[in-house]
């Protein structure tokens, strides 16, 4: 698996309220970063002629946002700008898997410039109105969703999910969905969402392609459980989850049953610990985690007879790996109040390989890291 060194990265968010008179707001991120990737010579990455990238890029993003009474909108345009080997290295990646399903149900992503080395455009990333009351919440249009107790792998997030190598989790891809949460008087709730999408660009809807699930939490003593019921993409997911405290750390424990259209039963199922304290005087964090992948298949299996559950789900995003059991170590440690480093590990168990990252994040100012 690769190893990634991130050279330099920066971002800048300023916020300007731009209307005193009401509570419309609007707020610019700009960032910008250059990484340099080296991969191993038996890799996909060298398969391919990508041993090493370099490449940089830019995002702007503007966000604006109102609300008057019990109904709010967001609405953030993000206009996205790569140079390098990455640009080629994903189209070349793209080519070895069938064309993925659109992600949304409505194209919003204008691509202005598309040479091969560069890349420019345009993605309309939230549009959303929002109706609050005193026990529920309806929200319709592009948005996030998150949901799972995973830290670096996130099999309970089936809209969307962050790669496990994400450095980046400022803002989630948003999607189009219909999502609505009621909130029970015992602390516990109950989260319904209807992510409409097509089979392929410029289809029809498509209830094979779309993703139906409801999500309730509950208090359990001193533990909090969730579970789930998804018909998602024409499969069937019953999702179940438990956290809860060990002495001073934090536990997490998550099972996923799929029940596919072609009759098999592959479990996902996820552990993490996580806690806090002090090392040499030094505020640090750390977690663990363990992920089986009931997807995966053995190392060294050709891309062109894997089964087709996990291709689709390689080219829909909801996984990214084609093992079958990882192990994820890291945390951050504060060297100053302003400064911050967060290593990183993954281990792919079945055959050795590991990612590692570090990144180091400083705070300028209020508005600039």
């Amino acid at each position: 698996m690769e190893k990634l060194i991130t050279i330099g990265a920066a971002s800048l968010a300023l916020a300007l309220v731009y209307t005193p008179a009401t509570a419309q707001t609007l707020r610019v991120r700009l960032d910008l970063g250059a990484d340099y990737i080296r991969a191993q010579s038996d890799s996909l990455d060298a398969a391919l002629g990508f041993a090493e990238r370099y490449s940089a890029g830019a995002t702007l993003r503007f966000m604006l946002e109102d609300s008057e009474g019990p109904w709010r909108y967001e609405v953030h345009s993000q206009l996205e700008f790569d140079i390098g080997d990455n640009v080629a290295f994903d189209a070349a990646l793209a080519g070895m898997f069938p064309p993925a399903p659109p992600p949304s149900f409505f194209d919003l992503t204008t691509n202005i410039i598309d040479d091969g080395n560069a890349a420019l455009t345009n993605t309309i990333d939230r549009l959303s109105l929002t109706y609050t009351a005193d026990d529920f919440v309806v929200r319709a249009g592009r948005q996030a969703l998150t949901w799972g107790t995973g830290l670096v792998f996130r099999p309970g997030d089936i809209v969307a999910p962050f790669p496990p190598n994400a450095t980046d989790t400022s803002f989630k891809p948003g999607v189009d969905m219909l999502y609505g949460q009621y909130l029970f008087e015992n602390g516990g709730d109950m989260e319904a969402v209807f992510v409409p999408r097509r089979a392929v660009a410029g289809g029809e809807f498509d209830w094979d392609s779309s993703t139906l699930a409801l999500r309730s939490t509950m208090l359990l003593g001193d533990l909090d459980g969730a579970i789930m019921i998804a018909r998602d993409r024409g499969d069937t997911l019953l999702d179940v989850s438990l956290s809860g405290p060990l002495g001073g750390a934090a536990w997490n424990a998550e099972v996923g049953q799929w029940f596919l259209e072609d009759g098999s039963f592959p479990t996902n199922f996820l552990a993490n610990i996580s806690s806090s304290g002090t090392i040499a005087g030094l505020n640090v964090t750390y977690f663990a985690e363990y992920f089986h992948n009931g997807f995966g298949v053995a190392s060294g299996t050709p891309l062109d007879v894997l089964p087709a559950s996990l291709r689709s789900r390689l080219t829909t995003g909801q996984l990214f790996n084609t093992g079958r059991d990882f192990v994820a170590l890291g945390g951050q440690v504060s060297l100053t109040p302003d400064l911050t480093l967060s290593p990183g590990v993954i281990a792919n168990l079945n055959d050795a390989s590991i990612f590692t990252s570090l990144q180091a994040q400083y705070s300028l100012s209020d508005e600039t890291d």
